[in-house]
């Protein structure tokens, strides 16, 4: 598992060692970056089951000014950590992006990023297929309003599972198929 593209472009990142962890596929991964053609460049990127944390640091390696990960797993966290710390030792770390790590339950981070007033203009879903959570993270984004103005949530869904046009105010924009997998981009109606 490398990253795609932008400043890190080529830096290996460890992948999961442990059962249940699925990281997004380089080439999925390099596809989605050049959907986003730098839709989030210097804005804020919220990586929800971020695992490995491969999407948020695709986004930072391609010019977003910070990444909040969310993560409940412990080994997850560690290969997280992992990735994050090999980030920092490659010695070309500006040190101007903001990089946080919030370690739970994204259902209950959520209502705590709301309480703080977070917004983001970029958010990653990628949960564990087998849980089927997506309609979940698409009704807790939407009620705790953490998606920005004009922002865009990206969730990577089982391609047979076919999920609502709409949401409360978030709306289907894109589905893109990918093997035994699709690329979702929902926008907010507020």
């Amino acid at each position: 598992m490398r990253v795609t593209g932008g400043k890190y472009r080529g830096m290996k990142l460890t992948g999961p060692s442990h059962h249940g962890l699925r990281p997004m596929m380089d080439r999925i991964r390099e596809a989605l970056f050049n959907i986003l053609a730098g839709f989030f460049v210097g804005g804020s990127v919220l990586d929800l089951f971020a695992g490995s944390g491969s999407l948020g640091i695709e986004a930072l390696s391609r010019g977003a000014e910070s990444v909040l990960f969310v993560e409940k797993d412990p080994r997850s966290l560690r290969v997280l950590r992992q990735n994050l710390r090999a980030l920092q030792e490659r010695g070309d770390w500006d040190g101007k992006e903001r990089i946080r790590v919030r370690p739970g339950d994204v259902f209950h981070v959520l209502p705590r990023l709301q309480g703080e007033g977070e917004k983001f203009d970029l958010i990653f879903a990628d949960p564990p297929f087998p849980a089927d959570l997506w309609v979940k993270i698409l009704e807790a984004v939407d009620g705790n309003q953490v998606l920005a103005e004009d922002g865009l949530l990206v969730m990577q869904v089982r391609r047979d599972r076919i999920l609502p046009e709409r949401v409360g105010d978030l709306a289907r924009r894109e589905r893109r198929i990918y093997g035994e997998t699709s690329l979702e981009f929902w926008r907010c109606l507020r």
